[in-house]
């Protein structure tokens, strides 16, 4: 099936800046006219659009390619420099016993 030419993703971005960039517009004349609850939504948003372009300027949010990590099978251990690495089992991993916690003689 063929998809139509309103239905392309790059159209509604469009659309969505647009009304965004109107809406936005509206606010501003509501606090040059003196409605000063609006204020945060005049600032906020160009600070939130200059904190996104300035992550892009530094390469943010991109991994060329890389995948982000290894991942860990269930029930391995990662790589150790301290000893030969293998599947995790119950007697493997030693026990840690804690003394019981003592009554204090004195009363409460």
């Amino acid at each position: 099936m063929r998809a139509r030419a309103d239905d392309a993703g790059g159209v509604w971005i469009l659309t969505g800046v647009v009304l965004g960039l109107i809406v936005y517009a509206g606010i501003v004349v509501m606090a040059i006219a003196g409605f000063n609850a609006i204020i945060p939504l005049v600032v906020i948003p160009p600070v939130i659009v200059a904190l996104i372009g300035a992550s892009n300027l530094i390469g943010g949010g991109r991994t060329h390619g890389q995948p982000s990590a290894r991942p860990v099978d269930p029930g391995r251990a990662p790589l150790s420099s301290s000893g030969p690495n293998g599947t995790l089992t119950p007697e493997a991993v030693p026990m840690v016993e804690h003394p019981a916690p003592e009554e204090s003689s004195e009363p409460r």
